[in-house]
């Protein structure tokens, strides 16, 4: 099952709760009609055939037979729309019709049904020397229990309705509420900064101790992070100034002692190496979202950076707005990753996403299953296990095509085999193919 809002979960919930008690009380309301109809139905029957012994008790005691003044208390039952059967002791029987109805023991009763499909209700008293069951038609208590369990087979489904239309206008308001407090975090969480506003009000208690307690938090978080940040630009810049005097004291010593070359330039190469530490610092903490105006021609860029057996597959000219130095650092970090761990059959492929350029560096290494995929971007991961690299340089891909409009993605290679790494940058203004006449962006 997805994912559902609050709003629907807590909805549902209340409503099953509200709809089975709502049914618990139909059924029970048509049980209890039921149970006291049939209550009624006895003591009726019952009366009648206490009656009809008090009637015939009179007929015997002025001199009729047995058969006579049973005959004229079964008529008179009859008469009054009641069916009497008499049994004497010895097996004499005077009813309206031979076994219409049964025999039951004294205090006995029992449905019966008329030669035509209709339920009578029977009940059985004991007489001197006799017992007389009378039955009383119960068709129309019958009709009334079918209708009370239809009326509340329709109330319960237009009361479940009624509710859950009240449901959701009784949760909606607090979570309201909520779902602002959701919205205003994700924009702290984008923006990684107050903007000067806080929580939104709230009504909900809850809620609003959640929202102080939550904007408490996120400005401690926000302050320690700003601290951060602006430790680590200072510290890079710090280490800039003394670098750029090495590399300068390194030329020098160049020019005075040729034979020291080799030695020179390794230094040299570990001081570069260096540098792009300090740029990926100063990338990193700065959370400058303007776009650059310089225009850069990346294609040409992809054609500068790579180098050996690398393939390059990119039109004449593919123009986006930003800044070179920054866009320069973010493609040399993505072809030197292809080069510490992705093998052989490295391919630089610039191509066209609508108003993007997406730079994508593709190689035949081992690859990085899916959940490394997914993290491979994070500041400080690493996916070699031998310690190898700083875990910078792809996150500060991600830091330079944020900056410029883009994003980055990663995906297993063609047939599973190596890794594609890719940036967009945008905005595009220009592109041109090698067979065509200049274009501007789809």
């Amino acid at each position: 099952m997805g994912a559902r809002t609050l709003e629907v979960r807590l909805s549902a919930r209340l409503l099953v709760l509200a709809a089975v008690v709502l049914t618990a009380v139909g059924i029970t309301t048509a049980l209890v009609t039921d149970r006291a109809l049939a209550v009624a139905d006895d003591q009726r029957a019952r009366d009648e055939a206490a009656g009809a012994r008090d009637s015939l008790a009179v007929e015997l005691s002025e001199g009729d037979s047995r058969e006579q003044a049973s005959r004229e208390v079964v008529a008179a039952a009859n008469g009054e729309g009641v069916r009497l059967a008499i049994q004497f002791e010895g097996g004499a029987l005077y009813s309206a019709g031979p076994g219409d109805l049964p025999t039951l023991a004294a205090g006995q009763c029992a449905n019966v049904d008329d030669e035509g499909g209709h339920p009578w209700r029977a009940c059985c008293v004991a007489g001197v020397g006799s017992t007389l069951v009378a039955a009383v038609p119960v068709v129309v208590h019958r009709q009334v229990v079918s209708a009370v369990w239809r009326a509340m087979a329709v109330l319960v489904a237009l009361a479940t309705l009624l509710l859950w239309w009240g449901i959701r206008r009784a949760v909606r308001a607090p979570l309201a509420e909520l779902t602002a407090l959701v919205a205003w975090t994700a924009r702290v969480r984008d923006d990684a900064s107050l903007g000067g506003a806080g929580p939104p009000g709230a009504q909900t208690v809850e809620i609003a101790h959640l929202a102080t307690t939550f904007d408490a938090l996120v400005r401690e978080l926000l302050e320690a992070l700003a601290r951060e940040r602006a430790n680590s630009a200072h510290i890079a810049h710090e280490l800039r100034t003394p670098l750029t005097a090495i590399v300068a004291e390194l030329d020098a010593l160049a020019s005075r002692d040729p034979a020291s070359a080799a030695t020179i330039a390794r230094i040299r190469g570990d001081a570069a190496r260096l540098a792009d530490v300090i740029d990926a610092v100063l990338v990193l903490s700065d959370r400058t979202r303007t776009r650059p105006s310089e225009v850069i021609n990346v294609a040409d860029l992809a054609r500068e950076l790579a180098a050996g057996d690398v393939t390059v597959e990119a039109p004449d000219e593919a123009l986006v707005e930003g800044d070179e130095r920054l866009v320069r650092l973010a493609m040399r970090n993505l072809l030197d990753n292809a080069n510490k761990h992705g093998g052989g059959g490295r391919v630089v492929r610039v191509s066209r996403e609508a108003d993007r350029a997406r730079v994508a560096v593709l190689d035949g290494g081992p690859g990085l299953d899916a959940p490394a995929r997914e993290r491979m971007f994070d500041r400080y991961w690493r996916g070699s296990a031998d310690g190898a690299g700083r875990g910078l340089g792809l996150a500060l891909v991600r830091a330079v095509a944020e900056r410029h409009g883009g994003d980055v993605r990663a995906a297993a290679g063609l047939e599973g085999i190596g890794l594609e790494v890719s940036l967009t940058l945008g905005h595009l203004v220009g592109w041109h193919e090698p067979s065509g006449a200049p274009l501007g962006p789809r």
